[in-house]
C-alpha cells in the first residue's frame, strides 16, 4: 500500500485545477493542521510520560532488569491485570532466533548485478579435486521428474490426454525394465484421472513401485499450488484432497518430501502446512537470483526453515534451494547451462529443440565416454561446491516430459553409460545413482546431522529471475477469477459444514426422510476437486492462456453452483426432517451465478403477503450485520420469530452497478441481521401498509445534471448546495469535497482527525520489446499517475438509518465509500468497494492509493495466505516493482498510537492496492499472450482504525493481527448465505448447528468440518464415511482489552460438536489425517497451540 510510502499528507488533489477548486478550503485546512500540531504535542508528552513511568518500575524493581525486559513487563502486567484468561502472556517469550532471516537478508545485501560469467546471475566457482577422497566420496543423487502443469496453455485435461496419460504408462514401463531407475511424482490430480483409466496391472506395478521406493510420490496434494495468491483453507483443502487419495487408493505409504520447483516465491505457511502433515524436508527453486548468490556464497542453500513465531523450534522444516535460473537440464547439473544442455538427450530430436548455446548433446558411446564424463563431473563437482555436504542433489527433467518410451531410452541409456563410467573411475572418488528427493535427504543425513545446518525465519517474496524482472504482477493477475476463487472457497467451506452436520444426523437415524448423501456427497468431491485445481501455480496466479483461464472459470462455477444445492439440500433436511423430500425443493439460494465470466445477481422477490428467508452463518462468532433482498414493493416490515426487526432501510435498485437510473417497481430491502454462530435462523418479509414500513434512504447529488428527471419514486432525491458534504455513523464522521475527494475523517471514539485519503492511480508499462510488464512480470514506466476525478459520470450520496454511501462512478471505474450504523463491530469500519472493467487497448494496471498520516517508517505488514503477519520494508536500492507483495486477506501500517488496517476480500499485489491490469503483450516467461480478457470485477476491502495501547515493535519479524481484525476479515471472507423459502410453512425459526450455542473460544476458528470418503467407491459416484475431520486453527492475536474482554476463551470439548453417543472414536492427526498422533475422549480439551492449526479425526457412530 502505497500509504506506505506517502505518508502525513494533509490532502489529496490529483491535478493543479482541482487544488485551485479547493483553494477556499486552505484556511481552514491550516487551522486544522495547527490542531493536529497541537495533539502531535500531547501524544509525545504521554509517550514521554510512558517511557518514564517505565525508567521509575525498573528503577523500583528489586533485581537488574535490561530495558527491554522492563517495556515487556509492563506490557505483561497490563494485560494480565484486565485478561483473567492471560491469553496475551504467550507473546511476552520472543520467537527463537535463527541462523537468518528474510529481514537480515533485505536489509544487508545490495541487490546489484554484476556479471557473473558462466553463472551469470552468481560468481565463479573453484574447486580442487583432491577435497574428495575414497572415504569422503562425492555421493551423487539423480532425479529424474517431470513437470505437470494442471493448465498452463492447455486445460488440465488436454494435458492429461496428450501428455500425462502417456508419461505416467512410460514411468510404469520404464521403472519395470532396471530396478534401479527411480522417479518421482506431484500432482495426485493427474495421478488420479490416470488411476481411474489404468489397468489392474497398472495399478498394481505402481503400488510395487511405490513399496519398493522406485517411485516416489513428493508432497502428494492435489496440485503443486501457488504461495502468494492462496489462502490457507484452499492450501490445506488440496493438500488433504491428494493425501485422501494416497490414503484410499495406494494404501500405505509414507510420504516424506514437499517438492515445489516451479511457484513464483514461497511462503513459510506451505512449510508449515508440510511439516504439520508429517513431511520431513522439501526443495524448493523459484527464490530472487541475488538471494541464491548470497546463500550460495554462505553455503546456506539448505536450512532448517522455521515459522517467524515459533517458540519451541517444533515447525523447522529441512529445506533444500536449488542454486540455478531454472528447473530444466541445462540449468541443474552445474552452472555452465551450455554444458549441462548436453547432457539433455532429448534435445535436438526432431521432435524436440536444440539446445540455445548452439551445442546439442551427442550419444555417449566408448570413443567420446571420457570426454563426456569428465565434462559432466566438472559440472557436479562445481555445483558441489555450494553446499555443505558431499551428498549432491541433481534433478534430471522439465514440463512434460518422459512422454515415449523412445525418450526414456535416451535419457537412462546415456545416463547408464556415464554412471557406470564415473563409478569405475576410482580415482575420481565419485559415486552417482539414480534416487528419489527421500533418497537425497537420507545420503545427506549420513553426512551431517540437522542441527549443523543453519536456521531460517521469512518468506521468499518477491521473486525476480534476471536483472529488475520481478514477478509481481502476478498477485493481481486476473483479479476476476482471483474474486470468484474466494467466493468458491467461502461456498465450500459452508457447504462443507451443513452437509457433515446432516450426516451425521443421518447416521443417527432419528429423521426417517432419505437423505441423498451419497449424491451430495460426490458434487462434494467436484467441488474439492475444482478448487483444488484452481490453487496451481498457473490458475489463481492469471498466468494460463485465455481458454484455459476459462476452463478454470466454468470448474469455479461448479463449485460454487454444486455448493449452493449442497448447502441447499442438507438445511432442508435439517430444517424440515421427516417433511424432507428429495422430489420437492424447499430452499434456494437468493443469490445467482448465471455464468462463469459474470459476478452474482440477487434473485429478484415478488410475493403478495409474506416472504420467508432464511440466514446462515458458517462462522464462530455471533454476526450482527446487514443483508439486501431484491424486492418488487417497498411497503414492507420484517419479523424473526414473530418479532419486529426494526432495522431496515429500503434503497433504491440501480439499473445495473454503475448506472445512475433507478429501476420501477424495484427495490432493494436492507435487514439488520443479528444470528449465532453455526446457526440457520427466520427473517419474514411482510407486504402491510397498514404496519410502519421500512424507512426509505435519502439520495443526493452535488450536480443538478446528474439528477434523473421524469421518474416517479418514492425516494427523496435533493441537490447539496454546498462546498461539502458528509456521511456518518456513531464512529466515524467523513466529509468530501463535492469531487468526491475525502477532505477529513473524523474518528468519534478516539477524538481525532484522521489523516486519510484514497485516489485511483494508474500504471502504463516499459515500451522495450524484451523488458514489459505481462501476465507475470509488473515493469512500470515510472510512477504512477493520478487519475483525475473530474472525469467523473456522476457522485451520489445514499443516506438511511442502517447504511449511508457515496458512490462515484468515473468514466475508468466505480468507487464506494460505505458507514454501517448498526451498534455492531463493522461500524467501525470504512468500507471501500471499487468496480473496475478494463477493456482499452493500452497497457494499463488499475489501483488504489491510500495515505495516512501514520508514521510508519517505510515498514508495513502484510498477511501470508490469511495465517500469519509478515513485516514488510520499502527500499530505495529496489525498483519499485521490487517493492510490491502479496497481499492475500489483509495488510497494516502502524505507528506508536494508530494501527491502519485494510481487510481484503480477494487476494492482490500491494505497496499500492492493486485492483486490476491489462497487459497487451507477453512477457517473455512461456505463455505467450497478454491478458485481454478482462471482465467487470468487484473488489471489497474494510478499513479499520485501531489505537495502539503499547509502543509499536520495530524489530519483530512478524506482526499479529487485533482479535477485532481476525473477525472482521472472518466475515468479509465467509459472508452470510441466505435462502428463499419455498415451502409453505416451517418448523424451526432458528437451527443451531451444534450442541452448544457457543462452542469456540474467540480465538478459535473452525478451519473445516470436513466428511471424509469412504474407500468403498467408483469414478462416477462417491461414499462418505463415518469420519469427520475437525479441523481447528488458534488465533495469533495482539491484544485490545476493551474488545477481548466481550468474549469467552473457554477451551472447548468435543461433546460441544457431537453428542457423547455420536461419537465413536476420536484421534488427533497429522494436519492431512495421514498419520495418527494420539487417542482422545469426548471429554477431552481441544487444545490447539497458539498461531497453529490443528486436526481430529471423529468417527460417529451409526
Amino acid at each position: 500500500m502505497v500509504f506506505i510510502l506517502y505518508t502525513v499528507l494533509d490532502s489529496i488533489s490529483t491535478n493543479i485545477d482541482e487544488r485551485q477548486k479547493l483553494g477556499d478550503l486552505w484556511f481552514n485546512e491550516h487551522l486544522e493542521s495547527l490542531e493536529d500540531s497541537i495533539r502531535d504535542l500531547d501524544k509525545e508528552l504521554k509517550h514521554a510520560s510512558l517511557e518514564q513511568q517505565a525508567k521509575q518500575n525498573s528503577e523500583n524493581h528489586e533485581d537488574k532488569i535490561v530495558p527491554e525486559k522492563i517495556k515487556n513487563d509492563i506490557e505483561t502486567a497490563f494485560y494480565r491485570s484486565k485478561n483473567d484468561h492471560n491469553q496475551c502472556t504467550w507473546q511476552t517469550s520472543p520467537p527463537t532466533n535463527t541462523t537468518f532471516n528474510s529481514q537480515q537478508l533485505y536489509d544487508s545485501l545490495p541487490f546489484d548485478n554484476p556479471d557473473g560469467g558462466i553463472w551469470t546471475q552468481g560468481y565463479d566457482i573453484q574447486y580442487n579435486a583432491s577435497q574428495w577422497t575414497s572415504n569422503k566420496k562425492l555421493k551423487i543423487i539423480l532425479m529424474p521428474h517431470s513437470h505437470a502443469d494442471p493448465g498452463w496453455r492447455s486445460t488440465y485435461e488436454e494435458y492429461f490426454v496428450h501428455a500425462v496419460y502417456h508419461i505416467l504408462n512410460t514411468m510404469i514401463d520404464i521403472l519395470e525394465t532396471n530396478k534401479k531407475y527411480k522417479f518421482v511424482w506431484a500432482e495426485m490430480s493427474f495421478l488420479s484421472l490416470w488411476w481411474d483409466q489404468a489397468t489392474p496391472k497398472q495399478h498394481s506395478l505402481l503400488k510395487k513401485f511405490l513399496k519398493n521406493q522406485q517411485l516416489e510420490i513428493v508432497t502428494g496434494a492435489w496440485v503443486m499450488n501457488d504461495e502468494a495468491n492462496t489462502h490457507y483453507f484452499a492450501m490445506l483443502d488440496q493438500l488433504i484432497e491428494g493425501h485422501q487419495f494416497i490414503e484410499n487408493k495406494l494404501g500405505n505409504i509414507t510420504v516424506r518430501s514437499g517438492w515445489a520447483n516451479d511457484p513464483f516465491g514461497y511462503s513459510p505457511t506451505m512449510a508449515y502446512l508440510l511439516q504439520r502433515s508429517g513431511i520431513q524436508y522439501m526443495a524448493i527453486h523459484r527464490v530472487h537470483y541475488h538471494i541464491k548468490k548470497a546463500l550460495a556464497k554462505e553455503k546456506r542453500l539448505e536450512f532448517l526453515w522455521q515459522q517467524t513465531w515459533d517458540r519451541t523450534l517444533s515447525t523447522r522444516i529441512f529445506t533444500h534451494l536449488l542454486p540455478f535460473n531454472a528447473y530444466d537440464i541445462p540449468h541443474t547439473c552445474g552452472p555452465d547451462p551450455k554444458i549441462c544442455c548436453q547432457f539433455d538427450f532429448l534435445r535436438g530430436r526432431q521432435s524436440y529443440k536444440n539446445c540455445p548455446w548452439g551445442i546439442n548433446p551427442v550419444i555417449i558411446d566408448e570413443k567420446n565416454i571420457q570426454e563426456r564424463a569428465e565434462l559432466l563431473l566438472d559440472q557436479y563437482r562445481k555445483k558441489a561446491q555450494l553446499y555443505r555436504t558431499n551428498a549432491l542433489f541433481i534433478p534430471l527433467g522439465d514440463d512434460f516430459r518422459f512422454r515415449t518410451i523412445e525418450e526414456s531410452k535416451l535419457q537412462f541409456d546415456n545416463y547408464d553409460k556415464l554412471f557406470t563410467y564415473i563409478n569405475q573411475q576410482i580415482h575420481w572418488n565419485t559415486h552417482i545413482q539414480y534416487g528419489t528427493l527421500s533418497d537425497y535427504f537420507a545420503q545427506l543425513l549420513q553426512e551431517k546431522p540437522l542441527t549443523e545446518f543453519p536456521s531460517y525465519a521469512g518468506d521468499f517474496f518477491t521473486y525476480a529471475d534476471r536483472a529488475d524482472h520481478y514477478w509481481s504482477g502476478y498477485f493481481t493477475s486476473r483479479a476476476f477469477f482471483k474474486r470468484m476463487n474466494r467466493i468458491a472457497e467461502s461456498h465450500l467451506r459452508a457447504a462443507e459444514v451443513l452437509f457433515s452436520i446432516a450426516h451425521a444426523t443421518d447416521l443417527q437415524g432419528k429423521i426417517f426422510s432419505y437423505f441423498p448423501k451419497d449424491d451430495l456427497f460426490t458434487k462434494l468431491i467436484i467441488s474439492r476437486r475444482n478448487l483444488g485445481i484452481f490453487q496451481h501455480h498457473d490458475a489463481i496466479t492469471g498466468t494460463a492462456r485465455e481458454h484455459v483461464v476459462n476452463d478454470y472459470g466454468e470448474k469455479l462455477l461448479a463449485v460454487i453452483v454444486l455448493s449452493q444445492i449442497i448447502m441447499q439440500q442438507s438445511a432442508a433436511y435439517l430444517l424440515f426432517q421427516d417433511r424432507y423430500s428429495i422430489k420437492s425443493q424447499f430452499l434456494v439460494s437468493n443469490q445467482e451465478f448465471q455464468t462463469f465470466e459474470s459476478l452474482a445477481i440477487r434473485k429478484f422477490v415478488s410475493f403478495h403477503k409474506h416472504h420467508m428467508i432464511y440466514i446462515y452463518n458458517p462462522t464462530d462468532q455471533r454476526r450482527l450485520e446487514i443483508i439486501k433482498i431484491l424486492l418488487h414493493k417497498y411497503q414492507v416490515h420484517v419479523t424473526s420469530d414473530n418479532q419486529t426487526i426494526t432495522d431496515c432501510q429500503i434503497d433504491p435498485k440501480w439499473s445495473h452497478r454503475r448506472s445512475n437510473i433507478i429501476n420501477e417497481n424495484q427495490f432493494e430491502l436492507l435487514i439488520q441481521i443479528d444470528i449465532e454462530p453455526y446457526s440457520l435462523k427466520e427473517y419474514t418479509i411482510h407486504a402491510d401498509a397498514t404496519k410502519k414500513s421500512c424507512p426509505l434512504s435519502k439520495i443526493q447529488y452535488v450536480d443538478e445534471k446528474q439528477i434523473q428527471t421524469n421518474l416517479s419514486t418514492p425516494f427523496k432525491i435533493e441537490l447539496i448546495d454546498a462546498k461539502t458534504f458528509e456521511i456518518d455513523n456513531r464512529v466515524f464522521s467523513i466529509i468530501f469535497s463535492k469531487n468526491g475527494a475525502i477532505l477529513n475523517v473524523q474518528h468519534k471514539k478516539f477524538d481525532e482527525k484522521l489523516h486519510f485519503h484514497a485516489d485511483l492511480i494508474s500504471y502504463g508499462t516499459l515500451r522495450e520489446s524484451d523488458h514489459h510488464s505481462g501476465a507475470y512480470l509488473f515493469i512500470p514506466d515510472g510512477e504512477a499517475r493520478f487519475i483525475p476525478m473530474s472525469d467523473c459520470d456522476f457522485i451520489r450520496i445514499q443516506q438511511g438509518p442502517l447504511v449511508s454511501r457515496v458512490v462515484i462512478n468515473h468514466k475508468l471505474y466505480g468507487l464506494q465509500y460505505k458507514l454501517t450504523n448498526t451498534i455492531g463491530s463493522n461500524d467501525n469500519l470504512i468500507h471501500i468497494s471499487t468496480i473496475t472493467h478494463l477493456d482499452m487497448n493500452k497497457d494499463t494496471e488499475l489501483a488504489l492509493r491510500l495515505s495516512t498520516g501514520i508514521k510508519n517508517e517505510r515498514e508495513f505488514f502484510t498477511d501470508l495466505n490469511g495465517f500469519q503477519m509478515i513485516r514488510r520494508k520499502t527500499y530505495d536500492k529496489l525498483p519499485l516493482q521490487g517493492n510490491v507483495y502479496p497481499m492475500p486477506t489483509m495488510a497494516y501500517i502502524e505507528d506508536d498510537y494508530m494501527r491502519l488496517n485494510i481487510l481484503a476480500g480477494q487476494p492482490s499485489g500491494v505497496v499500492d492496492v492493486f485492483l486490476d491490469r491489462r497487459l497487451t503483450r507477453d512477457d517473455g516467461r512461456g505463455l505467450g499472450q497478454g491478458i485481454l480478457d478482462n471482465r467487470e470485477v468487484i473488489s471489497t476491502f474494510k478499513i479499520l482504525f485501531e489505537s495502539r495501547h503499547k509502543i509499536a515493535d520495530r524489530t519483530a519479524q512478524t506482526g499479529y493481527p487485533t482479535l477485532l481484525a481476525h473477525h472482521l476479515s472472518i466475515e468479509l471472507l465467509y459472508p452470510l448465505h441466505i435462502f428463499n423459502l419455498l415451502a409453505s410453512k416451517i418448523f424451526f425459526n432458528e437451527l443451531k448447528l451444534f450442541p452448544k450455542p457457543l462452542p469456540f473460544p474467540s480465538d478459535y476458528h473452525l478451519v473445516n468440518l470436513r466428511t471424509l470418503s469412504s474407500n468403498n467407491y467408483n469414478t462416477v459416484q462417491h461414499r462418505p464415511s463415518k469420519d469427520i475431520a475437525l479441523i481447528l486453527r488458534r488465533f495469533a492475536y495482539n491484544c485490545d482489552e476493551n474488545y477481548d474482554k466481550l468474549f469467552h476463551f473457554e477451551q472447548p470439548i468435543f461433546e460441544y460438536f457431537f453428542q457423547v453417543n455420536q461419537i465413536e472414536a476420536i484421534e488427533q492427526t497429522s494436519l492431512s489425517l495421514r498419520y495418527r498422533k494420539q487417542k482422545l475422549n469426548s471429554t477431552a480439551k481441544l487444545d490447539v497451540p497458539f498461531a497453529e492449526i490443528v486436526t481430529y479425526k471423529l468417527r460417529l457412530t451409526e
